[in-house]
């Protein structure tokens, strides 16, 4: 499976993104925001294994950004409840263009709410990560609750319907906006 955009592409990862991965993992540049990694690019292997039977079934999705061909960051679906999914896992390798991250949201967005037919996204975001909280309210995004950590988002697809136009130049030109 395959997500084309103007100028990246989202394939889903496979066991030999592994160290591509697990570099991103333990990058303190890149995980100040994302879950402890544990254990060595083995241990990715190993959760690559066992993702590859959930992508299979349809429950998690995870995919590897790529620009010309090369590995440049991740992003994910998974935690599917009802008509709603969460993703993230969203990691960019360090000097990766900014549009990239840009077009491979609205790439899941694309996938989730139209291919995948979903009704909403749920998910959080630390509160010191202000770039991507801002990032998902100008999408059209909802805190609907905060932790001490955490804003917790809603985003229902009607939002994304009422911003798809203005992003539409991140969608390959071939696919109707």
């Amino acid at each position: 499976m395959e997500l084309i955009g103007k100028t990246v592409k989202l394939r889903y990862a496979n066991i030999g993104d592994a160290e591509f991965i697990h570099s991103l993992r333990v990058d303190p540049l890149r995980n100040s925001h994302v879950s402890a990694v544990a254990g060595g690019i083995e241990n990715q292997r190993k959760w690559l294994e066992t993702y590859k039977s959930r992508e299979f079934a349809g429950t998690e999705h995870y995919f590897i950004i790529e620009l010309e061909g090369n590995a440049i960051g991740t992003v994910r679906i998974y935690d599917i409840q009802g008509d709603s999914f969460c993703w993230g896992s969203w990691m960019m390798k360090p000097g990766a263009p900014a549009s990239c991250a840009m077009e491979s949201a609205v790439l899941i967005y694309e996938f989730a709410f139209y291919s995948l037919g979903f009704a909403r996204s749920h998910f959080d975001v630390r509160k010191a990560n202000s770039r991507v909280v801002a990032f998902h309210q100008r999408f059209g995004a909802s805190i609907v609750r905060e932790s001490d950590v955490d804003f917790f988002f809603d985003y229902p697809k009607s939002a994304y319907d009422k911003v798809r136009t203005k992003y539409k130049k991140f969608i390959a030109a071939d696919r109707p906006a």
